[in-house]
């Protein structure tokens, strides 16, 4: 039997509340949409023709690009697999970047969420329905300054454990900024349907690994949730050589 499967996730179908605006449409320095940013960095870790998963809510805000992604995967899921002549046609490509649509649990009880929905735990079920034994690389677009030396650190790190993730230095759990195993994700879509939906709880009852950020690099754990957060990161970047994804620490940082 083979490894299970390694899939990189990015979560970008947040309500962004206390943002104002939705959090994956923000414009970088160079004006690239915070999503697409996210999205080189999942590809500068899984190079093609590794299919990148973006989850997005129903109600998520599109732009353009990601207006056709949308289209492409609605005509794929149109397509008839049979042929003119009656022979069965072979199977497409898979895509290079693929859209989940959040997944809500039908026997979730809405009341035991204070805002009636299951947030980011949504995104990370809809990864799990769509692969049940594969290892999720997650990433979510609350994290804008994060490189991608950040999940060679934690793939390193990882162990036979449900859940590898990030730890803040005042030592609160990173979810979001983690590797998910399919145990976990189990786990996870038991709480969910029993009305709690936090990743944070589910990763610490599983006594998930929490790592720290290397001495010097704990900006990559910069969570943005609200404007003035986020103006503060964008002061803070810097975008490394072509505009890849990869940042170099801010001033005064090792």
């Amino acid at each position: 039997m083979g490894l299970p499967a390694m899939r990189p996730l990015l979560l970008a179908g947040g309500k962004s509340t206390r943002m104002g605006t939705p959090k994956h449409l923000l414009r970088m320095p160079d004006g690239t949409p915070l999503y697409q940013r996210q999205l080189q960095l999942l590809r500068n870790i899984f190079p093609e023709p590794q299919t990148i998963f973006i989850s997005l809510a129903q109600e998520s805000e599109t732009d353009e690009f990601l207006g056709e992604l949308l289209s492409q995967a609605a005509t794929t899921a149109d397509q008839s697999p049979g042929t003119e002549d009656g022979n069965t046609a072979p199977a497409p490509a898979p895509p290079m970047i693929q859209v989940l649509r959040d997944h809500h649990p039908q026997n979730v009880d809405a009341k035991s969420s204070p805002t009636g929905g299951q947030g980011p735990a949504a995104g990370l079920l809809a990864a799990y329905r769509y692969d049940a034994w594969a290892y999720w690389v997650v990433l979510a677009c609350d994290y804008p300054l994060v490189p991608a030396e950040a999940f060679y650190h934690l793939s390193v790190k990882r162990d036979a454990v449900p859940v590898t993730c990030f730890r803040t230095a005042q030592g609160n759990c990173e979810p979001l900024l983690a590797i998910w195993a399919p145990p976990a994700l189990s786990r996870l879509a038991e709480r969910v349907g029993r009305g709690h939906p936090q990743p944070e709880e589910t990763a610490r009852e599983l006594d998930g690994l929490m790592i720290d950020a290397p001495p010097g690099c704990e900006w990559w754990l910069t969570n943005v949730k609200t404007t003035e957060e986020w103006v503060k990161a964008m002061e803070e970047m810097k975008l490394g050589p072509g505009g890849t994804g990869e940042i170099a620490a801010p001033e005064g940082r090792a």
